[in-house]
């Protein structure tokens, strides 16, 4: 358990995750899902962004919740 903390940690992970999320903002990412294509009656482009906003989101707060738990 404490090796998952340690990995949980460290400060790679916020570059991996940064070289991540600017990844799926590009231009050829975001070109596949920029179709004519409706899930649940939205567009797939909207859907994805808004899933990945969420993720970021997620991940910022557990980070920080698990370090502020570390103190």
């Amino acid at each position: 358990m404490k090796k998952i903390k340690r990995i949980l940690y460290k400060r790679e992970w916020w570059i991996i995750f940064f070289i991540l999320g600017f990844f799926f903002i590009n231009y050829p990412i975001i070109h596949i899902f920029n179709k004519d294509f409706m899930i649940f009656g939205y567009p797939a482009f909207y859907l994805i962004l808004m899933l990945g906003w969420f993720c970021s989101i997620t991940v910022i707060f557990i980070y920080a919740w698990l370090s502020d738990r570390k103190q």
